[in-house]
């Protein structure tokens, strides 16, 4: 089936601006799972502008290889690098430009919703490392977002079912892909209080990229109910207790 694509062409200037920056927790987790230490060889499966690559390489003198399908996003990641460690590469996450048995960890954050072709990418991933090497997905399980606060806008949940792989889905590619030892873990971190003003603002800068696939009469019709249905239920505050679900496997 084939789906909508975000065009991270079109958002990369304004990308970091919308989205906070990733928690201590998320990157903890990913150097956890993955086993990453300084002598690790890592691989960034689709990573945007960097975010997390800059930030494990902050914590460990790793050698990290970052893929990028935009230009423009790789651009950004590129422009923030100082220290020139990272190696930036444009390529495709369902052909990946590396020789056989080559990472100790490849990882992706929030992007195997956005390969069409998930299990040739599970095939590559499972091809580039080495044995004992590990790969770490964080997503969404189903569940977790019929509960998100973005199920008060409407069209987004359907988009999102239909993007994402389940949890069973997604172990089940990975074990047929190769892996062992496969199992996930879900992962919580409390953003504390939020104003609903300011989260607003996020939603309305379609700081999701779901948001990005509504039309636009559909997103000025869907924010007006948004905001109302959240103003009901949450008042002038949101609590927002984020939460991911990591899926690990080893070759």
């Amino acid at each position: 089936m084939s789906l909508s694509k975000t065009d991270y062409s079109q958002i990369a200037d304004y990308y970091d601006k919308v989205r906070p920056p990733p928690a201590d927790v998320w990157i903890s987790k990913i150097i956890e799972y993955g086993e990453i230490n300084e002598k690790s060889c890592v691989l960034d499966i689709g990573c945007g502008t960097g975010r997390f690559p800059l930030s494990i390489s902050s914590l460990k003198k790793a050698l990290i290889c970052s893929l990028e399908p935009s230009i423009s996003m790789l651009k950004k990641a590129v422009e923030k690098d100082e220290s020139r460690k990272i190696l930036w590469v444009q390529g495709d996450g369902q052909k990946l430009p590396f020789k056989d048995n080559f990472f100790n960890c490849a990882y992706m954050t929030l992007v195997i919703h956005h390969i069409e072709g998930k299990e040739l990418a599970l095939k590559e991933i499972y091809r580039t490392l080495k044995k004992e090497g590990n790969c770490v997905i964080m997503t969404n399980s189903h569940c977790r977002m019929k509960r998100h606060i973005l199920r008060y806008f409407p069209g987004v949940v359907p988009i999102d079912l239909k993007r994402f792989p389940t949890i069973p889905h997604l172990k089940s590619m990975m074990i047929k892909a190769g892996f062992r030892n496969v199992h996930y873990h879900e992962v919580s971190h409390d953003e504390e209080l939020l104003s609903t003003d300011e989260y607003f603002d996020r939603v309305r800068k379609k700081y999701i990229s779901t948001l990005t696939l509504l039309s636009e009469e559909e997103f000025k019709r869907g924010i007006k109910i948004f905001e109302k249905k959240v103003r009901e239920e949450y008042g002038n505050q949101v609590r927002r207790i984020i939460g991911f679900d990591f899926i690990i496997g080893k070759k």
